[in-house]
């Protein structure tokens, strides 16, 4: 908690809690204030599930629905959180049309800290090559759990439930091609103690799914 304390002064912090029975939203309760706020699901629906109330969520509810951004992040903090406004400024860097969307992309590259196990790496190239092989999607990082949204398109991102439970990100590739979106590449990433990964289960059921999203949505190109 203390970490989204210190987060960017205009942030606003939405927690919402899946279900879970061990305690988490007595501790997030004892930390509300005007930036902290909790959504508390009565029973567990899993991740997208989970992201997709938490947006709508935040888009219909005081304050929080008066940001011009909102997203989601993963609670380990994988991405610190001055990726936030690192990802603004990215946005107003870039001369093209108005940017939507911004996705965190965890590229190697010179001057970067990004320190993800090989399997975790290997799972992400996985999808990532499945994802442009069946729908042509372009992104090299869909995963990444650090995205920002403009208010006015997570109605368009979000109002309907998604199809996969593990590949909803690529899903909102798809619902939002008509919008500007873009990938930046994260200056600092690192995996977690005790973040979940598995690799096998993960690999049975990406193909399934990217049938079941091509059925529904098309290919990109």
């Amino acid at each position: 908690m203390d970490r989204f304390a210190a987060g960017p002064a205009s942030c606003l912090f939405l927690f919402v809690n899946d279900g879970s029975t061990d305690g988490t939203a007595h501790v997030i309760r004892k930390r509300l204030d005007n930036r902290v706020f909790l959504l508390d699901l009565p029973r567990n629906v899993g991740k997208a599930e989970a992201v997709r109330t938490g947006m709508l969520h935040a888009t219909r509810t005081p304050p929080l629905n008066g940001a011009a951004w909102i997203g989601y992040w993963d609670a380990d903090l994988a991405t610190p959180l001055a990726e936030v406004n690192s990802f603004l400024r990215f946005c107003q860097l870039l001369e093209e049309e108005q940017v939507d969307s911004v996705w965190g992309s965890r590229v190697y590259r010179l001057g970067s800290s990004i320190r993800r196990s090989y399997l975790r790496h290997l799972a992400g190239r996985l999808v990532a090559t499945a994802a442009g092989f069946l729908l042509g999607l372009p992104s090299y990082d869909s995963q990444c759990g650090a995205k920002l949204f403009r208010r006015e398109i997570v109605e368009a991102a979000f109002s309907e439930p998604f199809i996969s439970r593990w590949l909803f990100d690529v899903e909102l590739v798809m619902r939002l091609k008509d919008f500007h979106v873009v990938e930046y590449p994260l200056q600092q990433w690192s995996d977690i103690p005790g973040s979940r990964l598995r690799i096998v289960t993960m690999g049975l059921r990406v193909i399934p799914d990217l049938v079941r999203i091509r059925m529904k949505y098309g290919r990109l190109k």
